[in-house]
């Protein structure tokens, strides 16, 4: 994919002459949404760019942890920090480059925030919206609520009839992670709402064997069910390929572990998944996943992309999204109030089901800096 810039002023402007990192803790939640995690907290891992001129670049990724503040991404950033002072913050590709060549030391996630706070600032410095910057292929995306465990069949059904209210038509069902119960669950969704255009997706978090997903892709097969998501951990590649041409399901990877380009460059073409899947953190920002969809577009495959967390941390994913033309959907985490962060406004879906960006440059994302840091000043602050 090529991005075509136009720079409005002297590059020499755009050097990073600040850097601030938070790290910011909504949780524990009365719901989680991993039955390996009952007691799950989310952190946004925040950054904020300002260089020479003034401007300022904001990038978050979101990572969850058992009960307590996740400060692992801050952390193994803050090795970057100063050796990106004094570069320009508009010389992304250079500057991703020279973070990632400190892997396996500082990770991903690090290097994501940061790049994404790259991306917003060299929006802002074109005055346009991150999407439009990308190649502005869509206005909206399809938005899927993915729904927390609960307690029974019952209180999702119940819950799916509250998010249609809202004006969600697609839901992800996270349960067991175990056959038998996963496919008890997907009977009862199947059966009350067959007379309802509703898609459903079903994320089995990498839990099954494959005799077990072979089991519940066959409980899928021919109702409203769009895809199985990460029925087995992401490098079963064998056993991906049996179950892909075994069902007309559509198969989904996690998209967490399988992450880098050149990996995703061998396997995809060995018909392992029927859509490729990743997440802007853990593939290491935006800067990768543009290589990434160039892949699977000379592939003619299709690339959904994660996006979790509040809707500061998932703000890039919809611009990249939109701007790319990734994905037919677009994941919001329900209930979203359980996601907002000091300042932030939970995403709108429209009435028919869809989401969009704003007009507003970057990513989109207006923050009350006073707010947030009356509750969350800044782990770090480097100057």
């Amino acid at each position: 994919m090529t991005v075509i810039l136009q720079k409005k002023q002297d590059l020499s402007t755009s050097v990073i002459e600040r850097i601030r990192v938070y790290a910011i803790q909504y949780g524990p939640k009365e719901y989680s949404w991993s039955a390996w995690m009952p007691e799950m907290t989310n952190t946004d891992t925040l950054v904020r760019l300002e260089t020479k001129d003034g401007q300022t670049g904001i990038g978050a990724v979101s990572s969850c942890s058992e009960r307590d503040a996740d400060l692992s991404i801050a952390y193994n950033m803050k090795p970057l920090l100063r050796g990106l002072l004094g570069k320009d913050g508009l010389h992304i590709e250079e500057n991703w480059q020279w973070m990632a060549q400190r892997r396996p030391y500082v990770h991903n996630s690090a290097i994501a925030a940061l790049d994404i706070a790259m991306w917003d600032l060299l929006a802002k410095q074109n005055d346009l919206p991150l999407s439009s910057l990308l190649g502005g292929k869509r206005d909206t995306l399809q938005a899927y609520a993915s729904i927390p465990v609960l307690e029974n069949p019952t209180a999702n059904v119940e819950f799916i009839h509250q998010l249609a209210q809202a004006g969600f038509a697609a839901f992800k069902f996270h349960n067991a992670c175990v056959p038998d119960p996963d496919i008890k669950l997907i009977k009862m969704i199947a059966r009350e709402f067959q007379e309802q255009q509703f898609g459903f997706m079903f994320d089995a978090e990498c839990g099954y064997d494959l005799p077990g997903a072979l089991q519940v892709a066959e409980h899928m097969e021919g109702t409203g069910f769009i895809w199985l998501e990460a029925p087995l951990p992401d490098r079963h590649y064998s056993d991906y390929r049996v179950l892909c041409q075994s069902t007309k399901l559509k198969i989904l990877p996690a998209g967490l572990s399988v992450v880098e380009p050149e990996e995703l460059a061998v396997m995809l073409p060995t018909g392992c998944w029927s859509i490729a899947r990743v997440d802007l953190a853990m593939s290491g920002g935006i800067t990768p996943i543009l290589e990434i969809k160039n892949i699977t577009t000379a592939l003619g495959l299709g690339l959904e992309l994660v996006a979790w967390g509040s809707p500061i941390s998932t703000a890039a994913t919809l611009q990249v999204g939109l701007g790319t033309g990734c994905g037919e959907y677009f994941e919001i985490a329900v209930p979203q109030q359980d996601f907002l962060i000091p300042s932030s406004r939970p995403l709108q879906v429209n009435p028919s089901g869809k989401v969009s960006s704003s007009s507003k440059t970057g990513l989109g994302v207006d923050l009350d800096w006073q707010e947030l840091e009356q509750t969350e000043p800044p782990l770090f602050d480097i100057w």
